[in-house]
């Protein structure tokens, strides 16, 4: 513990460090969840509304985009391609079967890798 008893504030001299370590410039514990974070993330929260889910949803149709899909009905996101969709309705490819999903259970869409669904 360092002392600090010749600071002139009380809040001051009782201060205890968190022990966050700091390392060029970075805090470690900042540095850390950035790199953990996944930044490649289209979150469907409550504000967003049918349509937008939609149009994000057909962009991952035309560029084929491999994606995890995460929905209300599974714990587990679901990894795959959109393979059709309709007004309500998509079709999500996984390595065991297609899937026909409902865009109101969607919750989440993340981006994924080739390397992800090679190791699966």
């Amino acid at each position: 513990m360092i002392n600090r008893n010749y600071l002139p504030y009380k809040s001051a001299r009782e201060y205890a460090d968190r022990g966050m370590a700091k390392w060029m410039g970075f805090f470690i514990s900042e540095h850390t969840t950035a790199i953990n974070t996944q930044g490649d993330t289209i979150d469907f929260s409550n504000n967003m509304d049918e349509d937008e889910k939609r149009l994000l949803l057909n962009q991952l149709y035309f560029f084929k985009g491999l994606s995890y899909l995460y929905t209300s009905t599974q714990r587990e996101p679901y990894l795959g391609k959109v393979v059709d969709c309709t007004n309500d309705i998509i079709y999500f490819s996984t390595k065991q079967n297609i899937l026909q999903i409902s865009i109101s259970d969607i919750l989440k869409v993340s981006l994924a890798e080739e390397l992800d669904y090679e190791q699966t």
